[in-house]
């Protein structure tokens, strides 16, 4: 590892939170969550306040670890994981059918990763809301460099109350990013009433599948360490994001768990088991590497004391997300795709 990725790791650790109140930070996140003694109502009461805090602690260890998309994506035999991950992209515009020139939104758009790559591959004009100040801030640096920012741009808010008018994009989507909303059918209404009539939402989700088994405590166990590891208040049924979508009034296109049909797992590259020179920084080698860096980087002070804790429950949540998967109870390829059908009360005359 170079002395400039490790500078830049540290320098990114704890987002915009003051650098002297990040173990409070972490302290207060843990609390939330259920295999530290929280409860799930607390977390959805207070969604805005835990994904903040999750996304300002661990934003700079994804973009370490994994790149600028900060999703999963299903593998094809000889593909690498950054080849998977564009062509996820990718095939998320095509479905959307997108135009050159047509108005995007990308809902919880992270640092935006997958923004620019669709702007570029699609010739549109992407705007990514997110609701993180320190992720939009690196994102709009990220769109300078690749000379997007003339045509995308951020807008900090939150997904359940969006700051624009009904009817303003011709294409909506969200890569692994709803599953933060505190109530799916919220967050997709409001997609609906910013959504222009007969377009479409496409979505990745993560969900639970039908073997989940709420009596099982191993299965307790994974969801809470994914849950705590991943910032989220909790993780529906597919079914569930299948009838919040009907509720809030879309037709659904077609849905899918990707996984069921990928010749590579989903979760190969959390999985300690196996080695890759090309995504060193997430094997069991590299993952030591990092915790130990981390390590010495707080104990001389260049990373603020919490960054070791916040280290330790993302490595808890790599491995919660791969027993899930080997146990079929959890899948983070549900793709989704869905339209507003065109009705009296969406159609618009002039």
């Amino acid at each position: 590892m170079s002395k400039a990725g490790a500078l830049d790791l540290a320098s990114g650790l704890g987002g915009k939170i003051e650098k002297d109140e990040v173990l409070s930070a972490v302290e207060q996140y843990e609390k939330y969550h259920g295999c530290t003694g929280g409860e799930g109502e607390e977390r959805k009461a207070n969604y805005t306040d835990m994904v903040n805090k999750y996304y300002d602690l661990s934003t700079s260890f994804y973009e370490f670890g994994w790149g600028e998309s900060f999703h999963f994506a299903h593998r094809w035999k000889g593909e690498s994981l950054k080849e998977s991950i564009k062509r996820h992209e990718h095939f998320l515009a095509l479905q959307l059918g997108l135009k050159p020139g047509q108005k995007v939104l990308d809902v919880g758009c992270g640092i935006g990763g997958p923004l620019r790559e669709i702007a570029r591959f699609s010739s549109t004009s992407v705007t990514g809301l997110n609701n993180n100040e320190y992720q939009i801030t690196r994102g709009k640096e990220l769109n300078r460099v690749v000379g997007v920012d003339k045509t995308c741009d951020f807008v900090k808010a939150d997904f359940m109350k969006m700051p624009f008018p009904d009817n303003s994009f011709d294409a909506v989507y969200a890569i692994e990013a709803t599953c933060h909303a505190p109530d799916a059918y919220g967050c997709y209404k409001e997609i609906y009433r910013v959504l222009k009539p007969g377009q479409c939402f496409a979505a990745y989700e993560w969900c639970m599948t039908d073997s989940f088994d709420p009596q099982n405590k191993e299965h307790q166990r994974i969801k809470a360490e994914i849950e705590i590891g991943d910032g989220l208040p909790d993780i529906r049924f597919s079914r569930q994001c299948l009838d919040a979508l009907k509720q809030a009034g879309f037709e659904i296109i077609w849905e899918k768990d990707l996984a069921t049909e990928s010749p590579v797992t989903w979760y190969l590259p959390l999985d300690t088991s196996h080695f890759s020179l090309s995504t060193f920084r997430l094997t069991a080698v590299g993952r030591f590497c990092t915790k130990n860096l981390v390590k010495v980087l707080e104990y001389v002070g260049l990373a603020p004391k919490g960054s070791q804790r916040v280290q330790d429950f993302l490595e808890k949540a790599a491995e919660g997300l791969v027993e899930g998967g080997r146990s079929v109870f959890f899948i983070h390829t549900y793709r989704l795709l869905s339209h507003i059908p065109i009705a009296l009360d969406k159609l618009m005359v002039f």
